[in-house]
C-alpha cells in the first residue's frame, strides 16, 4: 500500500477537532470597601490569556447543580484552586441554553466530553502550568485545569452570553 493511502486510511478514523478551550479556576478578591475573601468561579479560554482578557472575561459560577436553566460549572472531587487537576472527577459545563453548551467530563470515562444526549463532542485533557494574577478592581488569580479538544472555541461559547 502506498504511504499516502495509510495517512488517508489513518485520517478517517481521526477525530475531527479543528479548535480547543481551556478550562481555568479563578479566585475573584474585591478589594473595595466590604471586599470579599474571594470566591471561586471558572472561565474558558482559547489560549493562556492576558490580564486584559482576564479582566473582561466571562465568568460562570462554581454550583451543586447547573441541571435545567442554570449555568455554571459543578465540579466533583479535588475542585479547590489549590488541587490536582487529576483529583476533578467529574466537570459539568453549562455555559449556555441557547445555543445548547453544556458538556459533562467524567474521569472514568477517559476525559470525553460527553452531551446532554449522550453523544461525545470532544476529548479533555488535564492540563496544568498556566497561572495568572491580575489586578483591576480587584484581584483575580487563576489556575489551569483541563483543555479540551472540540469543534467549539471559548470565543464561540462566550459569545453566546
Amino acid at each position: 500500500m502506498k504511504p499516502s493511502m495509510v495517512v488517508a486510511s489513518f485520517m478517517a478514523f481521526a477525530p475531527v477537532c479543528k479548535a480547543n478551550f481551556d478550562v481555568y479556576l479563578n479566585r475573584l478578591y474585591n478589594l473595595g470597601p466590604g471586599g470579599s475573601e474571594g470566591h471561586q468561579a471558572w472561565t474558558i479560554f482559547d489560549s493562556d490569556p492576558s490580564c486584559q482578557q482576564v479582566n473582561n472575561a466571562i465568568t460562570y459560577g462554581h454550583y451543586g447543580d447547573v441541571s435545567g436553566r442554570q449555568t455554571g460549572v459543578r465540579c466533583v472531587g479535588d475542585c479547590a484552586m489549590e488541587g490536582r487537576a487529576d483529583g476533578i472527577q467529574v466537570l459539568e459545563m453549562h455555559f449556555s441554553n441557547n445555543p445548547l453548551y453544556h458538556w459533562t467530563i467524567y474521569k472514568d470515562r477517559g476525559y470525553r466530553m460527553y452531551g446532554l444526549d449522550g453523544k461525545v463532542y470532544g476529548e479533555c485533557i488535564i492540563f496544568p502550568g498556566n497561572d495568572y494574577r491580575c489586578d483591576a478592581l480587584g484581584i483575580t488569580t487563576g489556575r489551569r485545569k483541563i483543555r479540551c479538544l472540540t469543534n467549539f472555541t471559548a470565543r464561540q461559547i462566550n459569545a453566546a452570553n
